[in-house]
């Protein structure tokens, strides 16, 4: 298995209408990154395409030596996916201990038994997300923070490679964001997995230096928030810029 992830040249189209536009960029393990873009940027659809969930219409997609299409069982085994909480039905009875487990009895062959031993590994990926002993409780009954880091916990069962995360700081105040991005720097830097997230906050990143990539259809930049977070690069992605003394403002809830 090699150390990076590298797309070239993918473009993805839904009937005529492009969703992604001919991007390019590589990654190489270690990383921390973070993808920025307006709404319909086919940021959630860049994730999906490197699951092999969404195939490309064109351009090749390499993870670690793996390509999507061709390696799907690889791909699922080396990478954790944690989607957008909004697409999370809260409305199912389940417990925490039944969440986390799903994302390891995905992989294995039915009958899929909740036997010891996923209870065992139930509860050390709890205590990696700093929420021991909740594996009895409702996944409803937990607070918006404490439920993301029930769905890290469930990616994170079957020790993955590459972590991919679809608006993790969704509906979470700021402190909490912070917590969050703590986390998955801590998942980075000791347990060298590689983090690839979306998010439409950069600030409970900054302190963590992550590597940016702006996108919207097409890759506009990428590099570090100092070197990609400037006026021209960002009034070429975003609908609208307002540059102030203080700081930048960009369209939608991007500030």
């Amino acid at each position: 298995m090699n150390n990076e992830v590298n797309i070239e040249n993918v473009t993805v189209k839904y009937n005529s209408f492009k969703v992604l536009d001919n991007i390019s960029f590589n990654l190489i393990s270690p990383f921390f990154v973070v993808i920025m873009g307006p709404n319909g940027a086919g940021k959630t659809t860049l994730l999906k395409t490197l699951l092999g969930l969404v195939k490309p219409t064109q351009g090749n997609i390499n993870i670690y030596g793996y390509n999507p299409e061709r390696n799907i069982s690889e791909i699922r085994k080396i990478t954790g996916y944690v989607p957008q909480i909004v697409n999370i039905n809260t409305y199912v009875p389940i417990t925490v201990e039944e969440v986390v487990s799903m994302g390891y009895l995905s992989k294995t062959k039915p009958p899929r038994i909740l036997s010891k031993r996923v209870k065992n590994k139930v509860k050390e990926v709890l205590e990696i997300v700093n929420l021991p002993g909740v594996e009895n409780k409702m996944f409803t009954e937990l607070s918006g923070g404490q439920r993301q880091r029930i769905l890290i916990a469930r990616a994170l069962i079957k020790n993955p490679k590459l972590l991919l995360l679809d608006e993790p700081f969704s509906m979470l105040d700021f402190k909490i964001k912070c917590e969050i991005t703590a986390l998955l720097y801590k998942l980075f830097r000791e347990l060298d997995i590689d983090i690839l997230m979306v998010a439409h906050e950069l600030s409970p990143c900054i302190p963590y230096q992550p590597q940016v990539i702006i996108l919207n259809k097409k890759i506009y930049a990428i590099g570090k928030a100092d070197e990609v977070l400037k006026t021209d690069i960002l009034s070429q992605a975003y609908p609208g810029v307002t540059s102030l003394p203080g700081g930048i403002i960009i369209g939608e809830d991007h500030a």
